[in-house]
């Protein structure tokens, strides 16, 4: 059996601005001048008692209608995982897609679950769940910043927490870029700021690499700034995801 729910929810909202993991301080938040929306889908499907799968999807976009192309891109971002959306074709609208993302998503995790069950003759015991809520944040300069918190169990038992944050123009919708605000040149500052923060948190002197790699950070892999990262009018905070440089999901903020 298969329950749905589908609702679109008006609102206009304030959104406090994510303090900078590393002990950094942010100014007050800035208000969001835009009207927002939440468009809503809920889903339970059920094969049997050892196959379901639950979705949750929270979706935030701007309330105007012209919008619309805005919205459009914000679909495309990756702020719904697995990402579906970003080479798909024609025009795109939260009101259509979310519900159909819930679908396609119900109907992998069912094929998935029938071969595992398969394989496993039986054994296993596949309760996925999916949720995913993202919001609107006003940003650096006139862009805004799209934060989506997504939990996924693939039925194993384990539940997997992460965040994906995309900046963009209020304006046309493009995402931007960290070459777009800082410049093709700023890759190196940032990375020595993101070491320099990083070594505080682990009180380690000189910005030792080696010994930070020693604590879990970047381990057999080059130091890099983010490209998921929250611009503010005074830090930038970058979101490394489980397993990127760290077992856990790792979050640094750097003064612009």
């Amino acid at each position: 059996m298969t329950k749905e729910l589908f609702s679109i929810i008006a609102f206009s909202a304030v959104f406090l601005l994510t303090a900078g993991s590393c002990g950094h301080r942010q100014g007050p938040p800035k208000k969001l001048e835009v009207s927002t929306i939440v468009v809503s889908a809920d889903t339970l499907a059920r094969l049997s008692d050892a196959i379901q799968c639950h979705v949750h999807v929270d979706f935030t976009c701007l309330k105007e209608r012209k919008y619309a192309a805005v919205n459009d891109s914000l679909l495309r971002m990756g702020l719904l995982q697995p990402d579906y959306l970003s080479i798909s074709y024609g025009p795109l609208s939260p009101k259509t897609v979310i519900p159909s993302f819930v679908r396609q998503y119900i109907r992998d995790y069912m094929e998935m679950a029938r071969l595992i069950r398969q394989k496993e003759k039986g054994r296993s015991q596949l309760l996925g769940e999916l949720s995913i809520k993202t919001e609107l944040r006003a940003a650096a300069d006139h862009y805004v910043t799209a934060v989506s918190h997504i939990a996924i169990n693939n039925g194993n038992g384990r539940l997997t927490k992460y965040t994906i944050a995309r900046n963009f123009d209020l304006k046309d919708g493009h995402r931007v870029t960290l070459s777009e605000h800082f410049g093709k040149d700023a890759g190196e500052k940032l990375t020595e700021k993101i070491i320099e923060r990083l070594s505080k948190r682990e009180d380690i002197e000189d910005n030792d690499i080696e010994r930070l790699q020693s604590k879990g950070y970047f381990v057999g892999i080059t130091p890099y700034p983010s490209d998921n990262f929250i611009l503010t009018d005074d830090s930038t905070v970058f979101i490394y995801t489980p397993g990127e440089i760290s077992r856990k999901e790792v979050s640094v903020a750097v003064e612009n």
